[in-house]
């Protein structure tokens, strides 16, 4: 019994570390996006500029345009590092598939609907917006129809795991004497008592296995899980079975 709590204990710490760093990862992600979506966006909308130098400048660049690429940049950035932070990357479903589908396709797909919607936008920008989004929405988009296809295979393997899993074997009428004669010479167990389970024996696959119930119960005793009065009132209420 100890054993197995141990098991389960461990089993759930990795699973909720799992938990964390993919929230963690797709959280950070999903703000990075949104970063570079607002950087980028406002650089379309401003198209090829320069500022400085003895020339004469067709588009002067407008004040604050310095702060548009480092909101990109470390939008950018975050994105990048929550991928690579996620389990399983972009190579397996997870946080990183969502983000790389998000980042390339959903961020192509805002590209698109803005150059087709927003007459304003100078030509170059609307030139590099539109190949930038034809580039990105198949490469983000591919990724994502893989991770589904994933998820779909390995939900189907479980589901064929569980299914052909052969039943738990019932323990046989000589182990559980065994397990009998044991508590009855450990003390677990009166007279009365072992030779009330003793006729438990004639039915090899009991629906409730009582010499199995209080030996967990003599184990947790041992254990120190459980006092003798506690062993005792279990015991009591195991036997009424």
């Amino acid at each position: 019994m100890r054993v197995c709590d141990r098991r389960s204990r461990v089993l759930s710490g990795a699973l909720m570390k799992s938990l964390v760093r993919e929230g963690t990862s797709l959280v950070v992600g999903l703000v990075g996006i949104v970063l570079l979506g607002l950087g980028l966006n406002q650089v379309l909308d401003i198209g090829s500029c320069a500022s400085g130098g003895p020339y004469v400048i067709a588009r002067p660049c407008p004040e604050g345009h310095d702060s548009l690429f480092w909101l990109s940049f470390v939008g950018a950035l975050m994105w990048i590092a929550a991928i690579i932070a996620s389990k399983r990357n972009f190579v397996g479903p997870g946080a990183g598939q969502i983000l790389w589908t998000v980042g390339f396709a959903g961020g192509g797909i805002a590209l698109l609907l803005k150059v087709l919607n927003q007459e304003s936008m100078p030509p170059d920008a609307r030139l590099g917006a539109s190949i930038v989004a034809a580039v990105n929405i198949p490469m983000g988009l591919v990724v994502g129809i893989i991770g589904i296809v994933q998820l779909v295979r390995q939900r189907r393997k479980g589901h064929l795991r569980r299914r052909d899993a052969p039943a738990p074997a019932a323990p046989d009428t000589w182990s559980r004497m065994k397990t009998l004669n044991a508590l009855r010479s450990t003390g677990a167990l009166t007279r009365a008592e072992f030779d009330l389970l003793k006729a438990d024996l004639a039915d090899p696959a009991p629906a409730i296995d009582r010499v199995a119930l209080i030996r967990q119960l003599a184990d947790r005793r041992t254990a120190g899980e459980l006092s003798t009065a506690e062993f005792e009132n279990r015991k009591r209420d195991v036997l009424q079975r």
